[in-house]
């Protein structure tokens, strides 16, 4: 790997790792409530999937002959996997399962809000700044795939939109509701932005352009 390369594969796979987190946050509290259930419905998924990759440096673990690949094939996993996992558990336990999954995107998204914050790398008092935190611990596709577009950014407020959720195939693969999953993800983005700043705070709208439902994003200061 060049330096360079490196660098951004790091990058991906620190995203990838902390998907596997969320998801481990979510059995922790799904574990609390149902016992040996969450672990029966773990054990379900994981022969599916597999198990999550071990805690290892990258250089150990990755495919050096297929490096793109075998990052694309983890992020895959990673998402399909939590996704089934809220699947199961929300099949089984029903809306206690959903308040679970609710929690623990919170939680989570707070979690990586403050080791932003301690980074100390951010220039958290920009919205801007907020944004680029944001992807930086956010998993949304490889970098390669479409991304969002800002559209708006001034010093209190930044605007992105996109009509692609890139984490949906992998939540159709799963099984699972994707109006619930989209909803999760914004109990992250609001964790996130109030544990950086609470200064500012996320919201989400959705709009119609020219036929297509685009999605549409802010950051904006309190």
């Amino acid at each position: 790997m060049s330096a360079f390369l490196g660098h951004i594969h790091h990058w991906l796979y620190h995203k990838i790792s902390r998907v596997v987190e969320r998801e481990q946050l979510i059995y922790a509290k799904a574990e609390e409530m149902c016992g040996s259930t969450a672990e029966e419905l773990q054990e379900q998924v994981w022969q599916i999937y597999g198990a999550p990759q071990p805690d290892a440096k990258l250089e150990e673990i990755i495919d050096h002959s297929n490096i793109h690949g075998w990052l694309q094939r983890q992020v895959t996993i990673a998402e399909t996997r939590e996704a089934a996992f809220i699947k199961e558990l929300v099949d089984t336990c029903g809306s206690a399962a959903e308040g679970i999954a609710r929690d623990a995107y919170a939680e989570h998204g707070k979690i990586c809000g403050q080791h932003a914050k301690n980074q100390g790398k951010y220039e958290a008092e920009l919205p801007s700044g907020i944004y680029q935190a944001l992807n930086d611990y956010l998993l949304n596709g490889m970098p390669c795939d479409e991304g969002d577009a800002v559209i708006e950014n001034a010093a209190d407020k930044i605007v992105w939109e996109g009509n692609v959720c890139l984490q949906e195939r992998n939540w159709v693969k799963a099984g699972v509701d994707k109006n619930f999953m989209k909803e999760l993800y914004q109990q992250w983005f609001t964790g996130f932005v109030t544990a950086l700043n609470p200064n500012f705070i996320y919201q989400q709208t959705a709009d119609t352009l020219k036929g297509d439902r685009v999605n549409r994003h802010e950051i904006v200061k309190r």
